[in-house]
């Protein structure tokens, strides 16, 4: 009996390690769609009338739309802030995704549109930590909120790039 746990504790073993592996191994380059499902903190300045100033926080997940793969599943915060002027938008900042290894990878975004609707605009990977180290790709995105909250979601679309 004790061999018989030995062995299955030794298998375990082996098995979360390739796994491990496995999962730490990233193409060096490719494509996707995902989802940032997100909350907002604000912090609004009024300033002259029909001009507002934000700082926000979105801070939520990404789910790849494969289901697996590039940051599927990574915790997602971002600092931006939003600038508010006679009912135009333009909003713009930087995130760090952190996936399930501890692994960064950052980008800069930029958007525009009308307060409370739909914001549309690009971002750029800008590097990261462990595996993304190096990351650069060019990516688009919209991002709407949900009505009457500080809850939303981003729709990402783009490549990724590691160095060879």
């Amino acid at each position: 009996m004790e061999a018989k746990g030995a062995f299955g504790a030794f298998a375990g073993i082996v098995f979360l390690l390739l796994g491990t592996t496995a999962d730490a191994q990233l193409a060096k380059r490719g494509t996707y769609t995902s989802q940032f499902g997100w909350h907002a903190t604000t912090k609004p300045l009024n300033l002259e009338e029909g001009h507002v100033f934000m700082m926000i926080e979105p801070v939520g997940i990404n789910l790849n739309d494969a289901g697996s793969g590039f940051l599927h599943g990574a915790a997602v915060t971002c600092l931006g802030v939003r600038d508010i002027i006679k009912g135009a938008s333009n909003a713009h900042g930087y995130c760090t995704a952190i996936d399930a290894d501890g692994d960064k990878a950052f980008l800069v975004w930029k958007c525009a549109g009308q307060p409370g609707g739909r914001c549309e605009g690009d971002f750029q990977w800008t590097g990261g930590t462990g595996k993304y180290t190096g990351l650069k790709g060019n990516n688009s995105f919209h991002s709407g909120l949900v009505p009457n909250t500080n809850s939303g979601y981003s729709v990402w679309k783009g490549e990724w790039k590691l160095p060879d």
